[in-house]
């Protein structure tokens, strides 16, 4: 009789999505400081969390990235300082379209351009 291999836990994915919209049906935001806030999207149990970006300004941004710890960030634009802060924090930064849902850019996130 063969043993099973035991199963390895994967480790959740998180994925940070800057987005607008926020109130009614959160959307990519196309301007990285300016945009309403993150959505974290937790690949193992399918969860949505939305972070308000209250200040707007790219700094404030990249603040609230970094205390939500996501793996990885979807974002419509990022200027230089912001990718090589977010990058030296071990983040995964790629470009999305706003033509595509929040769902659709994390399923697909490997296949998107990095930043």
């Amino acid at each position: 009789m063969n043993n099973p291999m035991p199963r390895i836990p994967v480790t959740a994915i998180r994925t940070a999505v800057t987005v607008m919209n926020s109130a009614t049906d959160p959307t990519l935001c196309p301007f990285f400081g300016k945009c309403d806030g993150i959505v974290i999207i937790d690949a193992e149990s399918g969860s949505k969390v939305f972070q308000p970006n209250v200040c707007r300004t790219p700094q404030s941004l990249c603040d609230l990235i970094e205390a939500a710890k996501p793996d990885r960030v979807v974002c419509g634009y990022i200027g230089e300082t912001e990718k090589q802060r977010l990058r030296a924090a071990g983040i995964d930064i790629r470009l999305g379209s706003c033509t595509c849902s929040i769902d659709e850019l994390s399923a697909c996130f490997q296949d998107l351009p990095e930043a």
